[in-house]
This record gives C-alpha cells, structure tokens and sequence, in this order.
C-alpha cells in the first residue's frame, strides 16, 4: 500500500516565532538561501523561514539546532549571543498548507528515508526532501504547499516549520521583541537547564 501526503493547515490569526539576530529589527522576515540548514533548498533558488509555536522550538531552531541536546550536561549561552539576539513574532494572515512530515510513515514511506537519514547532522537528505515538496504541484499547476511540518529534534514531540519564500504574502512581522525581554525567556533557562555565562571581559595584559 503506497503512503499518501498528509496536509496540516495554520489557521488564519495563529501567532509564530522566529528567533533572529537583532541587526534584522524592523526588517522584512528573511527568508534563508546560504544551504545551511535543514530543511533550505538544495539548489538554494528559494529562500526558507523557520518558525516555532513557542519560544523554546524556535529557539532550538535558530541557536541550538546543531547542538546535541539530549547530550549535554552542561548547557550554557554566552550572555552576549542572549543580548544579539530577537524573537519575531509573525501573525499568519492566510491559511498555511504544509506537508505533515510528522504523519505517521510518510517519511519512510513516502520519501524513502531512516531513522539515521533524517537523524544526520549533515542535512542532503532533509533538503532534498525540501526540494520535492516544493517542486509538487496541483492539477492546475498551483503549488500545493506553503512549507513541511517537521518534529523538532531538540524539543520532541513538538513540531517546527519550514515556510518557503512564496508563502511571504500569507505572513507579518508583527513585533520584535529583545529575547532578554521575551515573557517566557525566564522560564526556557530554569526548564531547559541552560545557564546565561557571563562575559569574560578584556584580557588583562602582563
């Protein structure tokens, strides 16, 4: 029995995430071509936005995503990288469409990828799979998907989004907010173990 795509749907007035870096404050959302992360255009010929429901899975999407976090111990962010950094919150103005790469055997079964495929820090397999669903189109020759609804390696079982670049009009920059100011910054560090280091300062020379 072949296994069929699944489409998860956003509805219109849901509120996103995205954490960037704050030299983007009161930009336009960017949209990534530069290939280096998981789910970017292998061909890097569209741009992808990466977005959260909630602070931790964007955070984890844009700080700590090669990180190995069911690994670490000792979990620390310098408090200058805290300080350079913004949460976007993006207010969805039409209905997204993604494919549901959380449904159960579609990514074996569809896309024909493992465990230790779609485990790997290196992203060939994940980009491809970008490619192809960015490539499916209707019967009319309107593209089906806005994006992929993908389990987020650091805070399983919640979910990311990966919304390609033709989605832009069906979203709006809505606020930035400093992340030391985000309301649920306080609560990442004390849930998530992850201590502030502070900065170390001029080196004193002898």
């Amino acid at each position: 029995m072949s296994i069929g795509l699944t489409s998860f749907r956003i509805e219109t007035g849901t509120l996103l995430q995205h954490v960037s870096r704050v030299s983007y404050r009161g930009q336009a959302l960017y949209f990534g071509r530069d290939g280096t992360n998981r789910y970017d255009a292998p061909a890097r010929d569209y741009g992808v936005l990466y977005l959260g429901r909630d602070l931790p899975t964007a955070l984890m999407e844009a700080v700590f995503h090669k990180h190995q976090w069911d690994k670490d111990t000792q979990r620390s962010i310098a408090l200058a990288e805290v300080q350079r950094r913004l949460v976007r919150a993006v207010g969805v103005l039409e209905e997204l469409h993604l494919v549901d790469l959380t449904a159960e055997g579609v990514m074996a079964g569809y896309f024909g990828l493992n465990l230790e495929q779609l485990a790997s820090r290196g992203y060939t397999h994940t980009q491809q799979v970008s490619g192809q669903v960015h490539a499916m189109q209707g019967s009319d020759g309107v593209p089906l998907f806005d994006g992929v609804r993908y389990p987020s390696r650091n805070t399983y079982p919640a979910t990311s989004i990966a919304l390609f670049e033709r989605a832009e009009r069906k979203v709006k920059l809505i606020e930035d907010i400093d992340l030391p100011d985000h309301a649920d910054w306080p609560n990442f560090v004390a849930d998530y173990r992850n201590g502030v280091a502070p900065d170390p300062g001029p080196v004193e020379r002898s």
